[in-house]
């Protein structure tokens, strides 16, 4: 049997871009650095938000504390790139020599894959992190990349161990790919909206993940989702039918058109809501579209508190 989504080593948060990925990626790591695990929540290459989610100051290359037991970090692949290469050279003298040397960076350059490879191998290594023999990482919640970009980069391992002779890299590849494979270790969560294009991206890199890396989906949240305020023969519903059968005028004509667009945003919602069911099956969790110009860290916060009840209620 498998842990609690917000009891595995490593959360990877994966979906489109402009879905609200990192939202969800932020919620989940405050949920589980709330239940007492020292969290870690690494972005790569992102324009921060994370600073302003939890009043902090931007994230960058260097891991900083966010709160109590939650830490976070936008790295970038030539910081990655030479974290792990003083773990493989030890001293920073022979990693200089090694690879700040002009023909090694030339060929570093030419190698493919080789920053993604970066970017996801030291998220790799904070999973496997210890201080005095207990993990420094309790969790390590990883927002990914956009959709495509998210598979070359997961992929990128896989393609080391068929293609690079047995040595350090091979080695490391093949830890890797254990670690993504292993549902008592890892959870794989994609994050969507309840629309066309982003439900279509989400059962492609469901399936992607699933055929290609023999990674299933472990939570589906869908994001931005319409409150629902005219269900059908509600009273609501009928005073708007009413208003929009009747001849009003403003302001009353302008605010029964924008509740009619509201009801058919959420009707939209419904029908791609039962269409990811169908095609993905994982557990769903529904996340309100929140009507904010930017998210504050209370609006975070209260996130963050339905993602933990709806993934501890599903996992039971």
């Amino acid at each position: 049997m498998t842990s609690s989504v917000l009891d595995r080593r490593l959360i990877l948060v994966a979906g489109k871009g402009g879905v609200g990925r990192s939202t969800v990626a932020a919620s989940i790591a405050l949920a589980a650095a709330r239940r007492g695990r020292r969290t870690l929540l690494v972005q790569a290459n992102a324009n921060d938000r994370y600073g302003g989610y939890f009043n902090a100051p931007p994230v960058g290359p260097q891991i900083v504390r966010l709160q109590e037991n939650l830490h976070a970090v936008n790295t970038n692949a030539a910081t990655a790139l030479e974290e792990y290469g003083l773990m493989i050279l030890r001293f920073r003298r022979v990693y200089r020599m090694v690879f700040e040397n002009r023909v090694t960076k030339y060929f570093l350059r030419a190698i493919p894959g080789l920053d993604d490879y970066s970017i996801i191998g030291k998220v790799w290594f904070h999973t496997t992190e210890e201080r005095r023999g207990k993990p420094v990482w309790d969790t390590v919640v990883f927002d990914l990349p956009a959709s495509g970009h998210s598979m070359s980069m997961l992929r990128i391992a896989w393609v080391i161990l068929r293609t690079i002779p047995d040595g350090p890299l091979t080695r490391d590849a093949g830890k890797l790919v254990e670690l993504l494979k292993d549902k008592t270790r890892t959870a794989m969560t994609l994050v969507t909206l309840a629309e066309e294009m982003p439900a279509n991206e989400a059962r492609d890199l469901s399936g992607a993940l699933d055929s290609e890396l023999g990674i299933g989906v472990d939570h589906l949240f869908i994001n931005q989702v319409y409150p629902d305020r005219f269900a059908p023969d509600s009273p609501q519903d009928e005073v708007l039918e009413a208003a929009l059968a009747g001849k009003t005028t403003p302001p009353v004509s302008e605010m029964a058109a924008h509740a009619a667009l509201a009801r058919g945003r959420r009707k939209l919602n419904e029908r791609y809501i039962a269409q990811l069911a169908k095609e993905i099956a994982a557990p769903q969790t529904q996340l309100p579209r929140l009507f904010v110009p930017t998210l504050s860290p209370k609006d975070i916060r209260s996130l963050s508190e339905m993602i933990e009840k709806q993934l501890t209620s599903s996992d039971s």
